[in-house]
């Protein structure tokens, strides 16, 4: 095995590992030929934009890089894969304070139960992600990785976690779904406190039966109105994942 195939056979991994776990690239309609397909384009012009190697490596350095590129490509993948979680996320709270918790449904493209507003959401992301171009963004700092972090013997393993970046990330994510969900969960609590002051002005009027038809609708109408400002918000996460990713590369060097 030459030089030139080990260094593409890296570079491969780290793109397909990559593509196989961010929800833009991933989904199970994207059939699988296209993943590949995409990622030997991709790996196409950065190998002819990396320094090629000078000698074959031994399997053992060869191994250890697969090992090194393969974390990185999670990696990153997993940030963006963050993003469209915390989403999806926001979803879920307000399906539980509706009343659709009960009823989840099991996504096959996820392989996990999914609620229904949460699937409203992660379509809406999904939409964004691509209209505002921001897959365009993603593939540029995937590119970029090799520069931020090189294939080099030099570097065999990852030498740093960033444990506090993580944490960091994750309380902003957190705090990203409740911000996206508190239009609808103030509705939700609202709709509540309406049926409290019925149930004692009218005792005759069974709230229990009143009460998810009622949610329901309410938190429906309500979804159309908030939808602009919905879908601005997940537009204004989004630049923060190629933030987060740069900076994860950064703590590489």
């Amino acid at each position: 095995m030459t030089g030139e195939v080990q260094q593409f056979l890296l570079i491969m991994i780290r793109l397909t590992v990559f593509i196989s776990i961010s929800p833009g690239f991933s989904h199970s309609s994207f059939p699988t030929v296209s993943k590949v397909a995409l990622s030997t384009g991709l790996a196409l012009p950065v190998i002819g934009a990396v320094p090629a190697f000078t000698a074959e490596l031994a399997m053992g350095d060869f191994l250890l890089l697969g090992i090194r590129e393969l974390l990185i490509g999670m990696a990153l993948g997993y940030i963006t894969l963050l993003f469209f979680t915390a989403v999806e996320i926001a979803g879920t709270l307000v399906d539980f304070q509706v009343g659709f918790s009960m009823g989840a449904i099991y996504d096959p493209s996820l392989g996990v139960n999914a609620s229904y507003y949460g699937r409203i959401y992660y379509w809406i992301s999904i939409m964004i992600f691509f209209i505002a171009n921001i897959h365009h963004q993603v593939i540029t700092t995937l590119v970029e990785s090799f520069t931020w972090a090189p294939i080099s013997t030099d570097q065999v393993m990852l030498t740093h976690i960033g444990i506090e970046g993580i944490v960091r990330l994750f309380g902003h994510l957190f705090a990203a779904a409740i911000s996206l969900a508190i239009p609808l969960i103030i509705v939700a609590l609202l709709s509540e406190l309406t049926l409290a002051l019925i149930s004692r002005t009218v005792p005759q009027i069974n709230v229990l039966i009143l009460g998810m038809p009622m949610k329901t609708l309410v938190s429906l109408v309500f979804m159309f109105f908030f939808l602009p400002l919905l879908m601005r918000n997940i537009g204004d996460l989004f630049p923060d994942m190629i933030r987060y990713m740069n900076e994860w590369l950064y703590s590489l060097q």
